[in-house]
């Protein structure tokens, strides 16, 4: 890294971009380095010649010369950097001064280097202020010197011309340096503000030809954009007309709709109805075949008890004859027992035991006898009673084969409307299926017709936007163009104002 290239690195770079800034903070770089670096060579020798305040005074002023620098660098603050870097050096050659013998010290040159820094880096009036901060600076050590205040200096007088020499030297060395760097700053800054006005010429050269090309642009812009206004404006037209159209179309569409959905309800309700029916049928049918299937089962009874009762009345005459035979049996027991009780009787004393026994057979036929007549009469009862039963019974399956019969018809005749209603529901359901269909189509139709509508309303209303911005665009191309013209004269006008800002002084 060359010395030059160090000198902008300390340079921010907002700082480039203003012309004036650039020229001294350039010169305050130049001149805290020059100070910083060769303050510690003056420092040296005052350490040799035993006066180690003066060195340590020096070399503090080194340091702080140079921190301006770096918070130049952080900050980018020229001007308060410049008022830093000044008032460190203000201090540094009060304190040289004061701790070096008062008004006569070899160091008192040195004011004179505060006022010309302060024009360097700050400007004609921090210079003046400066100026005169150094003035009423010289009196008070002026003052300070014929009081007797300030301590002695420990170098013998002998070195005094050495030293005023090196003093005079550092001064000329300051003093030409800032000149330079101030010099060369400008220079630099000039070359770049002569270069910046010859991009400035071309560019306004370039910007003329721009113009003419953007001025030949915006008329041909404008001639496309009244042909795109006036086509805009008939599409408007063609799309309210469109419009208008879908909105009748939507509203008739919105009829046959609900018309539809009337007809789809309607459909619906006869297939419910239907369906409801085909079910009442089915109900009714499967209660006529319950009612067949107890009949024959009734039937079926009624004959196997018709088939016991003609069994019983068998049995009944059987059980008569039993009886009857059981009151044979008892007439020739109670015979016997009469008989038996006439020999009883005729065997006398021997037989009486005989004839008590004789006399109980008798008695136990006789209630036989009479046991077998209630018998007989009850069973003639239950004979008489079957045999009405008998024919009861027989007459009850005569009119239950009637009523089966019937019943069978009526069954025939019932599975016939259950089908014909089951075949009705499902044309019902058919027919009310195939409106759901239509009213879905209808439904989706009705959809499409609102959707054109609302893409034609969109469409209509984009349409007025664009016809209305192309109009807008037409007057703005028109006072554009207008504009082009009138600026047609201004780059050369420009070009001449930077030059003369070129040549301006940068230090005032």
């Amino acid at each position: 890294m060359n010395v030059q290239s160090l000198l902008e690195w300390f340079i921010p770079p907002e700082v480039r971009t203003q012309p004036e800034l650039l020229i001294r903070a350039r010169t305050l770089v130049s001149a805290a380095l020059t100070a910083g670096l060769l303050a510690p060579l003056f420092a040296l020798s005052y350490f040799k010649l035993g006066h180690a305040l003066m060195g340590e005074g020096i070399l503090a002023g080194c340091v702080a010369l140079l921190v301006g620098v770096f918070v130049l660098k952080a900050t980018g603050w020229v001007k308060l950097t410049a008022e830093y870097v000044v008032c460190c050096l203000f201090g540094l050659v009060n304190w040289m001064v004061i701790v070096n013998g008062g008004i006569l010290s070899t160091s008192a040159v040195w004011f004179a280097a505060v006022p010309v820094a302060a024009v360097f880096v700050g400007g004609r009036v921090s210079g003046m202020v400066w100026a005169v901060l150094t003035l009423l600076a010289i009196i008070g050590v002026l003052l300070a010197s014929q009081a007797g205040l300030l301590p002695p200096t420990p170098i013998p007088h002998e070195e005094f011309p050495v030293l005023q020499a090196k003093s005079l030297v550092g001064l000329a060395l300051t003093v030409f340096i800032l000149s330079l760097s101030f010099e060369k700053a400008k220079s630099r800054g000039f070359e770049r503000l002569e270069a910046a006005r010859r991009d400035s010429e071309r560019a306004s050269q370039a910007l003329r030809e721009m113009m003419e090309q953007v001025t030949r642009s915006i008329d041909a812009a404008g001639a496309e954009s009244r042909d795109i206004a006036a086509s805009s404006a008939s599409m408007a037209r063609t799309m309210g007309e469109q419009k208008q159209r879908s909105d009748s179309m939507v509203v008739e569409v919105s009829q046959m709709t609900a018309l539809n959905a009337q007809n789809a309800e309607g459909a619906e309700r006869a297939n419910r109805t239907a369906g409801e029916a085909g079910s009442a049928a089915s109900g009714g049918g499967e209660a006529m075949d319950l009612a067949v299937r107890q009949l024959s089962d009734a039937r079926a009874v009624i004959r196997q008890a018709a088939q016991k009762l003609e069994e019983l009345g068998e049995r009944s005459a059987e059980v008569d004859n039993i009886v009857q035979m059981i009151r044979e049996i008892a007439d020739q027991t109670n015979l016997l027992a009469l008989n038996a009780a006439i020999e009883a009787a005729r065997a006398g004393e021997s037989g009486r035991g005989f004839a008590v026994v004789a006399d109980e057979v008798r008695k136990l036929a006789e209630r036989t006898q009479k046991a077998t007549l209630d018998i007989g009469d009850k069973i003639r009862l239950i004979l008489e009673g079957t045999q009405a039963s008998i024919v009861a019974m027989r007459d009850g399956n005569a009119q239950m084969k009637t009523g089966g019969e019937h019943a069978q018809l009526a069954q025939e005749k019932l599975s016939g409307i259950i089908r014909s209603t089951h075949e009705l529901a499902s044309l019902l359901d058919t027919v009310s299926a195939s409106q759901n269909r239509q009213n879905a189509v209808f439904g989706h139709f009705s959809q499409d017709i609102h959707a054109v509508g609302e893409a034609s309303g969109q469409l209509f209303s984009e349409t007025e936007h664009i016809a209305q911005a192309t109009r807008r665009l037409d007057t703005l191309l028109a006072e554009l163009a207008g504009t082009v013209r009138r600026l047609d004269h201004a780059p050369a006008h420009g070009t001449a104002s930077f030059t003369e800002a070129a040549h301006r002084p940068a230090y005032a």
